[in-house]
């Protein structure tokens, strides 16, 4: 299948009069859809190798981009503050743009690093607008799983970031320019544990666990920002007997340029995995 054209961009409109988009490679009418969720400072041109690798692999691949991300939007600071509830909001409107775009089609979120985290959340709380959950190179930032230094990092980062008004993840090489909310929505999670966040504040974590969405969950060998026992965390939040865990090491796979972010510039490390599992979800006759 030629992945020669241009992706189609469409637009999502916002209560506040502001928009995002959405970056689409449709593939057969009826093929499984895949919405990639970025990791947090990502936009969504990062993926455009991915979304060529799912559709010439007949899967529709669509990116949404994250608040403060958007190509020619406003980014974060002391006139835009927004966090986790604003982005499962927008998440929220991707999947019903994308529905009306591919009506029938099965459509499962991929969420990557942050954008996993917002991935399951919305999957926990409207299942039945999908039909699976993918996670690659996603874990939790909670501590427990990581260390003590994980722990003072993160709660550092608030506080940056209540001082300059959003926190400048792009001078620190972590992340890019991120909102304060956002962040302490973050540093939350990796202080507790917990998916609370919003106004008023509530833990969005616990329908998780009576999730019964098939998922997979992804790591990767070498991940320093996502290894083995962060991605175990996320995965662990839902039901066992949905989740499918693998492990790759992409060295072993002929790839020795990737990591917790590349991965997504060589897409073959993961889309085998990806597109067995659809295949096995999703029989073609």
């Amino acid at each position: 299948m030629s992945t020669t054209t241009t992706p189609e961009r469409l637009r999502v409109e916002r209560p506040d009069g502001t928009s995002f988009h959405l970056t689409l490679r449709p593939a057969a009418e009826d093929a499984p859809a895949v919405l990639v969720v970025p990791a947090m400072g990502l936009g969504s041109r990062y993926y455009l190798r991915l979304l060529a690798a799912l559709e010439a692999a007949g899967v529709s691949g669509a990116a949404t981009e994250l608040r403060g991300h958007e190509e020619g939007g406003e980014p974060a600071g002391r006139r835009r503050d927004f966090g986790y509830a604003d982005l499962v909001d927008d998440l929220d409107r991707a999947v019903t743009a994308l529905s009306a775009r591919l009506p029938g089609a099965p459509i499962h979120l991929l969420g990557h690093s942050l954008g996993g985290q917002l991935a399951a959340v919305e999957a926990a709380a409207r299942p039945e607008r999908l039909a699976g959950l993918i996670h690659v190179a996603s874990g939790t930032p909670y501590w427990r799983v990581f260390s003590p230094r994980m722990l003072a990092m993160t709660q550092v980062v608030p506080l940056i970031a209540r001082v300059l008004g959003h926190f400048p993840g792009d001078r620190f090489g972590f992340a890019g320019r991120e909102a304060r909310t956002q962040m302490t929505d973050w540093a939350r999670l990796a202080r507790t544990g917990r998916f609370v966040f919003g106004r008023p504040r509530r833990d969005h974590g616990r329908a998780m666990g009576s999730t019964a969405l098939p998922v997979l969950s992804v790591s990767l060998e070498g991940d320093e920002l996502a290894p083995p026992a962060s991605v175990d965390d996320l995965a662990g939040r839902f039901p066992s007997r949905c989740v499918e865990r693998v492990h790759l090491d992409p060295v072993a796979l002929g790839y020795d340029q990737v990591d917790h972010l590349r991965w997504a510039r060589h897409p073959g490390v993961v889309v085998p995995t990806l597109t067995g599992w659809l295949d096995r979800l999703h029989p073609r006759a």
